[in-house]
């Protein structure tokens, strides 16, 4: 008789246990202890979940039951940002770090690469789950990104499983940051959540000395250089938003959020000065048709009255 997975952890040192489990990552499955986590679950009637009373009733209207919580995680270091060039060569193609020429915006690339990896892994991981729970999809995903120790970058996924009550069963586990309620009602217009997707732009611009100028003015003046960063970091994450929901064969995208972050570094070519750095995300989730219907088809919002004395 093969041993159970609680008695082989049992046997196991805490270092044996990393050194398998970071094994098992490299092998594209979950650690033991996410592995012992979801045997737990399936032999238990109970679940866990982050739903509040409202949106567990809602996903229950249309079919569907909660499973339990599902989660991934994906730790990486992103380098350096933009790999020491910043694409600026001062004027007229010189390859001094100063002069009075446009500083380029540049894309750091490697990062870019780094954080959608990081994406993927954590959603693909808490997917795993989903599905280790014989679960149809994922609901009220929260994802995040934070600093972690050495410099590093945790993304972390952490949603609810849920259940396709029917015969009728997806043939892969669909993700979405949508609410309870949120999920019920375009299920109820006739659409379908097929995945979280995400848009990523990391672009850096080196601060040349039209920027030193009007940083330093006396009176007010746009930056004119940072402004293009700016908007060349949203409009690229829009752009790569679009293309990751075309793996899906979204027609929409219901938008979560789009963020913006903005910092300065020493300039990494050993250039004089510093560069700035535009970091953007923007994610929600790619929806679709399951029908044709017209806009008199979508359930209208139910009218309540209060009835105490206030």
């Amino acid at each position: 008789m093969s041993e159970s997975l609680d008695d082989i952890l049992a046997s196991l040192s805490a270092a044996e246990i990393d050194a398998r489990s970071i094994g098992e990552l490299d092998a594209g499955r979950l650690p033991l202890r996410a592995q012992q986590r979801l045997a737990t679950m399936r032999a238990d009637a109970a679940f866990t979940s982050s739903l509040s009373v409202d949106e567990h009733h809602a996903i229950r209207s249309v079919g569907f039951s909660p499973v339990g919580q599902v989660m991934g995680a994906a730790v990486v270091h992103p380098g350096a940002y933009g790999f020491g060039n910043c694409g600026y060569y001062g004027s007229y193609g010189s390859a001094m770090g100063f002069g009075w020429g446009q500083a380029p915006v540049a894309i750091a690339t490697q990062v870019e690469a780094a954080l959608r990896d990081a994406r993927a892994n954590a959603v693909n991981r808490m997917v795993q789950e989903c599905q280790g729970l014989d679960g149809d999809g994922i609901v009220g995903v929260r994802l995040t990104m934070a600093r972690f120790i050495a410099g590093g970058l945790e993304v972390q996924a952490i949603g609810t499983a849920v259940r396709a009550d029917g015969a009728t069963r997806a043939p892969w586990p669909f993700t979405s940051d949508l609410s309870g309620q949120d999920f019920a009602k375009l299920l109820l217009a006739g659409w379908l959540p097929v995945g979280l997707v995400m848009g990523t732009a990391v672009l850096l611009r080196h601060d040349d000395y039209t920027t030193a100028w009007q940083t330093g003015s006396w009176t007010n003046t746009e930056v004119t250089g940072v402004t293009q960063l700016v908007t060349d970091a949203r409009d690229r994450a829009r752009d790569t938003l679009r293309r990751d929901a075309a793996r899906f064969g979204a027609q929409h995208i219901v938008l979560r959020d789009l963020s913006l972050s903005v910092f300065r570094q020493g300039c990494q070519a050993g250039r004089e000065g510093e560069d700035h750095v535009a970091q953007s995300i923007a994610w929600g989730t790619a929806i679709v048709a399951l029908r044709h219907g017209r806009a008199t088809d979508v359930p209208r919002p139910l009218p309540m009255l209060r009835l105490n004395a206030r």
